[in-house]
């Protein structure tokens, strides 16, 4: 991420199945088109084209787009800090909406969507124009992105839409439960129980809804809490911070860590204190 701020306008690339992701910085996301669920944190919305989400990046996020349309966004990932060395004094406002409101999705208006497009456009222009002072001039413009996103969110009857049909609100239950529930240990019965529908069905609408399965979802939540967790309380062992998130088995959590994460825990830990390891 060069000066605090990383973009892409109109991504059209394929998305590869349903890839849970958490990041240490805030993220920006506008909806073209496509047709696209999308999970963050205990929160699933269907998207419309003209949707930002506001994304904290540690919160476990995910798309499922269809793969039979195009699937169309444009994404700023920023570092708040550093990219407000490059503003003016008062810029701390612009990320009030990331701290008020959390991870949020904003529907926007027609009017509104065609200034949101413009102002990506414009973004966009100015990386690729190779300009000496281009890094300076995209979070300028992204300063004004975020100055109207805070006007948007003034109307709070367009902030957040619940799920809108019985499949989704299924869903919306489900992640709910798992929210409430993950560090427990957890089997499929018990889920279905609690919401009151059949395993098989559950099973399958969790899969054609999100694109991942109830229990892939679990291990991405809990190996998510145990990265927070490695980062915040250094002096807790991964034994502990594994127990902890819900893994019995210090090497099920093992193997699951290095297969989501890319590395180990110890690994990860020493990385984010800026240790290699010997």
């Amino acid at each position: 991420m060069h000066n605090g701020l990383d973009f892409t306008f109109r991504n059209t690339g394929h998305y590869e199945g349903a890839q849970f992701h958490s990041h240490p910085f805030y993220e920006l996301y506008y909806f073209h088109g496509g047709q696209c669920s999308y999970i963050v944190g205990d929160r699933l919305w269907t998207l419309a084209p003209g949707d930002i989400l506001l994304l904290h990046g540690m919160t476990l996020h995910c798309p499922n787009p269809s793969p039979d349309v195009p699937y169309v966004r444009s994404i700023v990932h920023f570092e708040p800090a550093m990219l407000q060395r490059q503003l003016p004094n008062d810029a701390a406002t612009l990320f009030e909406p990331y701290e008020r409101f959390g991870n949020a999705r904003l529907s926007l208006d027609a009017a509104e969507q065609a200034e949101a497009e413009k102002l990506l456009a414009e973004m966009d222009a100015v990386k690729q124009s190779g300009s000496l002072f281009a890094s300076q001039r995209l979070a300028l413009r992204f300063a004004d992105l975020l100055y109207a996103v805070s006007e948007w969110f003034d109307k709070p009857q367009r902030r957040q839409l619940e799920p809108s049909s019985e499949r989704e609100r299924h869903v919306q239950r489900v992640i709910t439960f798992v929210e409430e529930q993950f560090t427990a240990p957890l089997t499929l019965e018990q889920i279905a129980d609690a919401l009151h529908l059949t395993k098989p069905y559950l099973a399958q609408l969790f899969k054609e809804v999100t694109g991942t399965t109830i229990f892939k979802y679990v291990y991405n939540r809990r190996i998510n809490q145990a990265k927070l967790l490695l980062q915040l309380e250094p002096s807790r062992s991964v034994a502990e911070v594994a127990l902890s998130v819900g893994f019995v088995h210090p090497a099920h959590f093992s193997r699951m860590f290095k297969e989501t994460v890319g590395c180990t825990a110890e690994a990860f830990r020493a990385r984010m204190r800026g240790v290699t390891p010997s």
